[in-house]
């Protein structure tokens, strides 16, 4: 008996809970503006346009067809909403007293933007306004399902992933394919077409500069077929946002890639047409100038670039607002704390303009003897003579002195320093001399000399003084020069003009007794 009356106890809540859920069910919450939003996209995304169609003020629909007639508006409406409106739910009150008519949004129509607007009711229930499902069916008509949407089986809209349907996933992977493989195609085929235009011409410029076109060009031109078909997909507003985030970024990169490629190309261009027909210094100074000018470009472009992708993201874009707020203390922080990088830019860009150094240019600089290999805006790379490299601050150039070998020309002098007893025919040196120089094919053929340029107690001094076309040449100029007079003076008289030690006789005579005592 107690069973029994626990079941019918049972029956009577089940009974009680489904009838408070059918009740509402029937009475949808639509208290305020933001549940009547979530109720009518809820229940579109449960494929029940009929329980959606209860978020719709459908006072100028006639009794008899609100059923069928407000499911297919739900359809249609939520169906435009997904693509042309992002609802900013922060802006959407969940409070009954909200002001009304809410507006949601708009959305473009030929005639004119259409408002989507909420309105309260005499029960206080909030539908969305007569006057905006007066117009679904023209919103519908401008912004509805498409060609491929018509063709494909329900089976293709029902789920869907990050605000894009199945349908879509296949289409994005689908186009991103056909852009690629597009752009790649016109990328060839415009570039086919210069470089036939391209052989006709004398200049050499234009080849390169089609050449620097290809690897970038094609991502440019995937980018932007890609950029100009993925409205036939029809994608959310909040997809589409992402989307059009994603394609804008990659046309940046592949704008900056190009616009690289372009200034290594017009600056190889440039150094080999003005480089050509010039002497070797001011060869040098012209690569020089226009290598400083191509990192300052390069620079810049990547700076650009980076720039206009960070500005793409709004987390980014809101923190660079920000720090710009504060632009007194701030701006003078920053300055404190980069003087020494925008000095060292600075001193980059002045030594490209003054060049008191070249790329080539024969330099002392820390006690080594090397050549300018690389000159960048910040640091400057030595070749030393035994194939190390010295890196120096391009400040160190412009702050302390150094020597440049071949500021004006390449060309030097070289001194060779013999010590030679006082009796060392100094003549026949010189003309020994000569006769070395000119059968060396090191030598430039300008000077050559030998003077006596110090006596001390026991030698005098030879400086003998060569040149040579560079300093390398005169280098190995004077080493050769030095074994030559060394090896006449050890055979001129049995060497006896080498430096030798004097005893005079008394001096001799206590040497002698002081060894014999020993």
């Amino acid at each position: 008996m107690v069973l029994r009356r626990a079941r019918v106890v049972g029956w009577g809540v089940a009974l009680l809970l489904v009838a408070t859920l059918a009740r509402a069910a029937a009475s949808p919450d639509l208290s305020t503006p933001r549940r009547t939003l979530e109720l009518f996209i809820d229940a579109c995304r449960a494929g029940h346009p009929g329980q959606a169609a209860q978020a719709l003020d459908l006072s100028m629909v006639p009794a008899a067809k609100r059923e069928a007639r407000g499911a297919l508006l739900a359809k249609e409406l939520k169906f435009v909403l997904d693509r042309k409106l992002w609802v900013s739910w922060d802006r959407i009150p969940d409070a009954p007293g909200a002001t009304s008519p809410l507006l949601v949004g708009t959305i473009p129509l030929p005639t004119g933007a259409v408002p989507v607007t909420l309105d309260r009711d005499a029960q206080a229930r909030w539908r969305v306004s007569a006057a905006t499902v007066a117009e679904i069916p023209a919103l519908y008509e401008i912004y509805g399902a498409g060609f491929l949407e018509r063709r494909l089986p329900d089976t293709f809209f029902g789920a869907r992933f990050l605000e894009i349907e199945v349908w879509q996933w296949l289409g994005l992977v689908v186009l991103l394919a056909l852009a690629l493989g597009g752009g790649t195609l016109l990328a060839k085929v415009g570039i086919g077409i210069g470089r036939k235009v391209a052989r006709r011409t004398e200049t050499k410029w234009d080849d390169a500069l089609l050449e620097a076109l290809t690897p970038p060009g094609h991502y440019l031109l995937g980018g932007a077929l890609f950029a100009a078909l993925d409205g036939l997909l029809k994608l959310a507003a909040p997809a589409q946002h992402a989307v059009d985030q994603i394609v804008r970024t990659e046309l940046l990169i592949a704008a900056t890639w190009l616009l690289m490629r372009f200034t290594g190309t017009a600056a190889a261009v440039l150094e080999a047409r003005f480089t050509a027909a010039r002497e070797p210094p001011h060869a040098r100074a012209v690569k020089t100038q226009i290598e400083i000018l191509r990192r300052v470009v390069a620079v810049a472009v990547v700076v650009l670039g980076t720039a206009l992708v960070l500005m793409q993201f709004s987390i980014v874009r809101s923190l660079g607002t920000s720090l710009l707020a504060s632009a007194g203390i701030a701006g003078i922080v920053f300055g404190l704390a980069a003087q020494r990088t925008i000095s060292t830019l600075l001193a980059g860009i002045q030594l490209s303009i003054t060049q008191p150094m070249r790329i080539g240019d024969t330099v002392i600089v820390e006690n080594e003897w090397g050549w300018i290999e690389e000159i960048t805006l910040t640091y400057v790379v030595v070749r030393v003579w035994d194939e190390r490299r010295l890196v120096v601050p391009v400040t160190r150039f412009l702050d302390q002195p150094f020597q440049n070998w071949t500021k004006v020309a390449p060309q030097i002098m070289g001194t060779i320093f013999l010590y030679a007893d006082y009796s060392v025919p100094v003549q026949r040196v010189r003309e020994e001399l000569e006769r070395i120089v000119k059968a060396d094919p090191l030598w430039d053929g300008r000077v050559v000399g030998l003077q006596v340029t110090d006596a001390s107690e026991r030698t005098v001094t030879l400086r003998a003084l060569v040149s040579s076309a560079d300093a390398g040449a005169n280098w190995d100029l004077r080493c050769n020069v030095r074994e030559k007079l060394l090896a006449y003076l050890h055979d001129l008289d049995h060497g006896r003009f080498l430096p030798r030690t004097r005893l005079q006789p008394h001096e001799a005579a206590a040497t002698l007794t002081d060894g014999a005592a020993a």
